[in-house]
């Protein structure tokens, strides 16, 4: 559970992390904030590049979603800790959908589509920044969630938003907009089905410091 404790020791722990990043926070404006990155379910990878900066291409080749926050150019921010998500919008631009923190049979309720999910909780994650691997593989099933109450046609998913699915990342990732952030999931095999809206997202909570890269 958060608290205004563990709050204070995030902000100091940020604070010092961007400062050895070479990034002067002296005139920077440090507030809580965090990062959505989200990239299309496809049946015909194994390798996917979640977009980082607001001008990054995924490796699906889409634009950003309504939905997501990525990094500006300016900014540099302090990932504390990390969440998976998969989704199935009605559509590439519907913005009022349920965020999976499991795969939700009654959600992707076609053939194979909540089976194939699984393949991203064997699956691992790495991030490079500046062509330096700082995380070189960490296991995506650190963010299975599956609550006591579980989707049915009359009830709904035991959901916590503020930290249902969400793990700690310790110690925390510095992304700066000036440099080439990527983060790439490689799954063991490619899924067999995915419903064509399909989503997976990578939601990092943490701190952002604004206008403090080299970028105006």
């Amino acid at each position: 559970m958060a608290s205004t404790v563990g709050s204070r020791l995030a902000y100091e722990k940020a604070k010092q992390a961007i400062q050895n990043a070479g990034i002067s926070v002296g005139t920077a404006v440090l507030s809580q904030s965090y990062l959505r990155l989200e990239v299309p379910l496809s049946t015909t990878q194994t390798t996917f590049q979640f977009p980082v900066l607001v001008n990054d291409v995924s490796s699906t080749g889409n634009a950003a979603f309504s939905t997501e926050n990525r990094l500006a150019l300016q900014d540099a921010f302090y990932a504390s800790a990390c969440a998976l998500y998969f989704a199935k919008p009605a559509s590439s631009t519907a913005a009022n959908f349920q965020l999976c923190t499991y795969p939700n049979s009654t959600v992707f309720a076609a053939a194979n589509e909540a089976s194939s999910l699984y393949n991203w909780y064997n699956a691992k994650m790495s991030i490079t920044i500046n062509n330096r691997q700082i995380l070189p593989s960490w296991p995506l099933q650190n963010h299975y969630w599956a609550g006591q109450t579980q989707e049915t046609g009359s009830t709904l998913d035991e959901q916590y938003g503020s930290s249902s699915a969400l793990y700690p990342v310790e110690p925390g990732i510095v992304f700066v907009g000036s440099k080439q952030n990527v983060i790439q999931v490689q799954l063991p095999s490619a899924m067999a089905a995915a419903p064509a809206t399909g989503r997976a997202i990578l939601v990092f909570t943490g701190h952002l410091a604004q206008n403090c890269t080299s970028v105006r």
